[in-house]
C-alpha cells in the first residue's frame, strides 16, 4: 500500500475511484445520446411539416386576372398589365410534439439517486476501514 498526500491507497480505493470515473463517463455520455435524439426527432418532425406545407401551397391554384381587368388596369398602370393573383394560405405556427419517454426519465432518475446513494456508502465504509487499520 502506498501512501498519497497522507492518504492510504489501496486497491478497493482505486477501484471506487476507477468506478465513479467510468460511471460519470456513461452519465454524460447517455445525456448527450438522449439529446442528440431528440434533437434528431424534432428535425425530421419540422422537416416533414415543411414538406406537407410546401406539398399544400404547390396545389392552390394560380389564376389570371382576366383580360378585360388587365386591359383597364394596362391604361391606368402600365406595370399592373401581366400580373397574376395567386391565394395564398396563411401559415400558423404549430408547436412541435415533445420527445423522450418520460417512464425513461423518471428510471434515468431513480438510477442517479441510486448511484449516488452506494458511491456516498462506499465511501463512507472505506473510511471507516481506514480509520479501523
Amino acid at each position: 500500500m502506498a501512501i498519497f498526500g497522507g492518504w492510504r491507497v489501496t486497491r478497493v480505493g482505486v477501484l471506487f475511484i476507477v468506478g465513479i470515473i467510468v460511471l460519470a463517463g456513461l452519465v454524460t455520455g447517455g445525456i448527450f445520446l438522449v439529446k442528440n435524439r431528440g434533437e434528431a426527432v424534432r428535425r425530421e418532425e419540422a422537416v416533414k411539416v415543411a414538406e406537407q406545407n410546401l406539398e399544400d401551397q404547390s396545389k392552390v391554384a394560380v389564376q389570371p386576372v382576366p383580360a378585360e381587368e388587365s386591359t383597364a388596369q394596362g391604361a391606368t398602370d402600365p406595370d399592373a398589365a401581366g400580373e397574376t393573383v395567386t391565394s395564398t394560405p396563411t401559415a400558423t405556427a404549430e408547436e412541435l410534439p415533445q420527445t423522450g419517454p418520460a417512464e425513461l426519465q423518471a428510471i434515468g432518475n431513480i438510477v442517479i439517486v441510486a448511484l449516488l446513494a452506494l458511491s456516498v456508502s462506499f465511501y463512507v465504509t472505506s473510511r471507516r476501514a481506514t480509520q479501523d487499520l
